[in-house]
């Protein structure tokens, strides 16, 4: 996890990314084990969502727009579901689960960008004087 610190918003983000998550997950597995599937079905179902959180516990923004990326996928197949069982809550609860997680990924990435670039920027400027006056010698 990086060491800097995130303002209440990214923060709140971040909470709601993580639980968004499990939501996402819990509706895969509850669907998968409902179903009796397979566990090839069950790894090629939770294995992408599994795939890109480590980075995401290291705050490395690239594995969070991957993460939204792979939920694209999701999003589709939850529509198909929808689609294909109307009434059914666990269907209406993964594309709650896969929307809510996308949207709180995407508005994570726009407010933690500028939060690492501010301290990028800061701790750059820090350094330049000290190069300017030994290239200056």
């Amino acid at each position: 996890m990086s060491q800097i610190q995130r303002s209440r918003m990214t923060q709140a983000l971040w909470v709601a990314l993580w639980c968004l998550w499990l939501a996402l997950c819990a509706q895969q597995i509850a669907d998968l084990a409902r179903f009796n599937a397979p566990w090839p079905m069950w790894t090629l179902r939770v294995l992408p969502l599994v795939l890109f959180m480590p980075g995401v516990a290291r705050d490395n923004l690239r594995a969070v727009v991957w993460l939204c990326f792979v939920t694209l996928f999701y999003f589709v197949s939850a529509v198909e579901l929808i689609f294909a069982r109307p009434e059914d809550s666990l269907a209406v609860m993964g594309l709650i689960a896969v929307v809510g997680l996308f949207l709180a990924a995407a508005m994570y990435i726009r407010g933690r960008g500028p939060e690492l670039r501010r301290v990028a920027a800061d701790s750059a400027s820090q350094s330049d004087p000290e190069e300017t006056d030994s290239s200056e010698k």
